[in-house]
């Protein structure tokens, strides 16, 4: 389908009766699209025409209710039923830096809840994606739980660190690979160097 000049109408390419829609369109993506438009990777006049509201959620790695996310997403899965995660797994969640942000952590989920037994309702480690698994197991221990809850921010801090390094300090390799921006890198750095 192809978009004609009036509003709210739409035909085939090629011919064929315009049809009338009524439809908003919302966008999703992890690219800073304004900074895309300068530098020319982006169409300014498509920016404009889709740009309306624009919201920033922050990745995985950087929210503070990941156990609530979580229990949420637990109840969902398994039709509103208690099933949990065990804590010492609880305490891994936490610590991991979720590189595939929110679809990583929903997959692992339901995963782990098709690997359920009968009346099982405690998620372990043999729950688990074997991947998951063996990356959560390779991680070190994180530290004690204060009040149920872990520092995010020195969890994410760190995993900015990993990135950096294991990308042998290629900037836009290590923010790639956090699902970043560089611009938020070197922001995530200058933080960590306050500290």
């Amino acid at each position: 389908m192809g978009v004609h000049s009036d509003a709210g109408v739409v035909g085939a390419l090629g011919g064929g009766k315009p049809v009338a829609v009524d439809f908003q369109l919302i966008c999703a993506t992890h690219r800073r699209l304004r900074e895309d438009v300068d530098t020319g990777r982006f169409r300014e006049d498509l920016y404009y025409r889709i740009n309306g509201l624009a919201l920033s959620l922050p990745p995985l790695r950087e929210r503070s209710d990941l156990s609530t996310l979580v229990s949420s997403m637990l109840r969902e899965l398994s039709s509103g039923c208690a099933t949990q995660l065990a804590p010492e797994l609880a305490a891994a969640f936490a610590s991991f830096c979720w590189p595939g942000n929110l679809r990583q952590l929903c997959n692992a989920l339901r995963t782990a809840c098709a690997f359920l037994g009968d009346g099982e309702r405690l998620i372990g480690w043999s729950h688990l994606p074997d991947d998951l698994a063996e990356e959560l197991a390779s991680r070190p221990a994180p530290r004690a739980l204060q009040d149920g809850d872990i520092d995010l921010r020195l969890q994410a801090g760190r995993c900015v660190q990993r990135a950096v390094r294991t990308s042998n300090g290629n900037m836009s390799e290590a923010a790639r690979r956090l699902g970043t921006c560089r611009n938020t890198l070197y922001r995530k750095l200058r933080d960590l160097e306050r500290r």
